[in-house]
């Protein structure tokens, strides 16, 4: 090829590409006023900055828009945008979740629980929207429909109060009154002189609680713990302590950890993932001790645990993709971030890691994108600019000598 052929098509490529750099930062502007407009409350204003992109297809423009207009009071319109969201990704979880907002205002709880079930068809473990889901069938005293997903929370996080507490309840109604009582029961461990779980066992007529020993110990160590005295606290809980008991071992692992005790701790919150091997909180739990200790061989498990039983897990797929990427496997780590991004596309954290670990594999326009989406969000990022400004991976370590890790 000569080099006037070379020149014409130079030409043609600057001409093709600028006007796409070019709206990308007027995008980027438009972002950054309409973020300055919400924080003054100023929605309309914030509404117009997004409107006059005048690009209807854009995902993020429509789940902006979504959120302004339902801020503003016009839930209709709201859901209008929602709805566009969802077409244009329809894996996603965050306009679904958005949808719920102006749908609940308007009473729209068909399509609000029609949302919702698509949500857990893409995340069946989903700690909210089963909660969510519970909730209007139980408030609308629907309790066989509302009961699975009750148990389906308590499963994975058994020493959840306000889910324990509509569980209890919902069997109650439905007459599994051995069911009820024993959830009214951890109830009162979580707090001990609770009302309305008292009341359920009054109505019972089970007045005395068969765990009252254990209730009394919980009562005395949370009176430690409010006087700040966390030794104490735990100590009431040994001199009682039951192996077999879930709460207690999962209380234990708690309190030794604030104490320092790392070692004691993840041995407490390790009986309690035995105990209950469907249990994210526990394991949760588990994950403390060893950050703490920066266990970090120890930590990579405990997380591969628990995306075991929620592998949609958005928060644990951001943690494991760091640890990954911190070991410079930046393919792993982006088969994470993606995870993330998938289901959350414009989530902040999600999208700047996803940008570096897209950098790191030499994704180069990928990564770009990516960072671009990450100053809509927080105009003038560093980490994101900084990200654009770089050149190839090889040409840049060439630059700076050393490997290239996501700045802070």
């Amino acid at each position: 090829m000569n080099k006037t052929r070379l020149g014409l098509l130079a030409t043609v490529l600057l001409l093709t590409i600028n006007p796409l750099f070019s709206q990308v930062e007027k995008t980027v502007a438009a972002y950054a006023r309409s973020l300055e407009k919400e924080k003054k409350s100023d929605y309309f204003g914030a509404i117009k900055c997004i409107l006059d992109l005048n690009d209807s297809t854009i995902y993020e423009n429509n789940l902006r828009l979504g959120w302004l207009y339902y801020k503003a009071g016009f839930e209709k319109r709201s859901l209008k945008y929602y709805q566009a969201a969802i077409q244009l990704k329809p894996n996603a979880l965050e306009p679904r979740i958005g949808f719920g907002y102006p749908a609940y205002l308007l009473e729209d709880f068909s399509h609000l629980i029609e949302q919702d079930k698509k949500i857990l068809e893409i995340d069946p473990n989903n700690k909210n929207t089963n909660s969510n889901l519970a909730l209007i069938y139980y408030y609308n005293k629907e309790h066989a429909k509302a009961l699975p997903y009750f148990q389906k929370v308590e499963q994975m996080y058994p020493f959840d109060y306000d889910n324990t507490l509509n569980l209890a309840w919902t069997c109650y109604n439905l007459s599994k009154k051995a069911e009820a009582e024993k959830y009214f029961n951890v109830v009162l461990l979580y707090s001990p002189t609770d009302a309305s779980a008292k009341e359920g066992l009054d109505i019972m007529g089970k007045s005395s609680s068969g765990n009252q020993a254990q209730i009394d110990a919980f009562a005395k160590s949370y009176e430690f713990a409010a006087a700040n005295n966390q030794k104490a606290a735990a100590n009431v809980l040994k001199d009682n302590y039951d192996k077999s008991s879930y709460y207690m071992n999962l209380r234990l692992g708690w309190l030794t950890h604030l104490l320092g005790q790392e070692n004691e701790a993840g041995a407490y919150y390790k009986i309690a993932a035995e105990l209950k091997p469907q249990s994210i909180e526990a394991k949760l739990g588990c994950a403390i001790p060893a950050e703490v200790m920066g266990n970090k061989t120890e930590l990579k498990s405990i997380y591969e645990s628990i995306l075991a039983i929620d592998p949609q897990n958005t928060v644990i797929n951001y943690k494991l993709g760091n640890l990954y990427y911190e070991k410079k496997e930046y393919a792993t780590a982006l088969k994470h971030f993606e995870k993330v991004t998938t289901l959350y596309p414009f989530d902040y954290d999600g999208l700047l890691m996803c940008a570096w670990a897209n950098y790191q594999v030499n994704n180069y326009n990928e990564a770009r994108t990516l960072f671009y989406k990450v100053l809509c969000l927080s105009p003038g990022d560093r980490s994101a600019t900084t990200g654009l400004t770089y050149k190839p991976v090889e040409e840049q370590r060439k630059l700076e000598n050393k490997e290239i890790i996501r700045p802070k």
